[in-house]
């Protein structure tokens, strides 16, 4: 049974935990995600690119595109299962993925924990 969080914060810490044990494992088993698991992993650096909108107007299309599928998708799930309360559904997977790719990045780059020794 799935329960689900009371707050946008609580499902961003959620996935931000489940970035962060994909990486590990994508470390441990040394392999490469499929296409599916790397496209959630651009909204970070998407984000941190969108920050140099003032160098040039292009730098956050990216960002522009990214929000505009998943609040299109929110609409549509909403318009298909007619029920307006469904839009928000582009504001959870705006969180998800943002959340996963944090937790993905931060994991990947951050530093390495020495938990195994050798005897």
């Amino acid at each position: 049974i799935y329960y689900p969080r009371a707050s946008l914060a609580g499902l961003y810490f959620q996935y931000l935990g489940y970035g962060r044990g994909r990486a590990k494992n994508v470390l441990k088993h040394r392999m490469i995600p499929k296409v599916r698991q790397m496209v959630p992993l651009l909204v970070f650096p998407v984000v941190l690119l969108s920050a140099f909108f003032f160098v040039h107007w292009l730098a956050v299309v990216p960002l522009l595109v990214w929000a505009s599928v998943c609040l299109g998708y929110g609409v549509w799930t909403a318009l298909s299962q007619r029920n307006p309360d469904n839009a928000l559904a582009g504001i959870s997977a705006m969180v998800m993925h943002f959340g996963w790719s944090v937790g993905f990045w931060l994991q990947l780059l951050g530093p390495r924990s020495q938990s195994r020794r050798v005897a």
